[in-house]
């Protein structure tokens, strides 16, 4: 091999990427979701990365106020799941009804009704962008 070659062999794998540490699990998913990942261009393997990389980046923020709707309900359920009107509050959390869920929080201590506001707030935010058309 003449100097020159050598300087390209290690040139090039200076630049080869660093090999990705993969994992192999098993998935049990119903038929038809294993129809459809038949149906995609990549291997089933390249479309479930690209559909849990797409659901991290979170564009639409649909799963940070699925996020936000789940810690508000775990905190309401400790906090006071025993209070009056809670499982209809919880009903409107989840069906993104502000103006139900605040009405049958409204007699809550005010501690918890602000904490609840604030973990809250995402779900409310995403309600006034769809209706705005933003």
């Amino acid at each position: 091999m003449n100097p020159s070659q050598k300087t390209a062999v290690q040139t090039t794998d200076s630049l080869a990427p660093a090999r990705l540490q993969q994992e192999s699990r098993n998935v049990t998913m119903l038929p038809r979701h294993w129809e459809w990942l038949a149906l995609q261009s990549r291997s089933a393997s390249g479309t479930l990365r690209l559909l849990i990389d797409d659901a991290r980046r979170d564009r639409d923020g649909a799963y940070r106020v699925q996020e936000s709707k789940e810690k508000c309900y775990q905190f309401m359920r400790d906090m006071a799941g025993n209070r009056s009107h809670f499982e209809e509050a919880i009903r409107a959390l989840f069906a993104a009804n502000a103006a139900m869920f605040h009405e049958k929080i409204a007699l809550w201590p005010a501690a918890i009704r602000e904490e609840i506001s604030t973990l809250s707030a995402p779900v409310w935010a995403s309600v006034t962008e769809a209706e705005s058309g933003s």
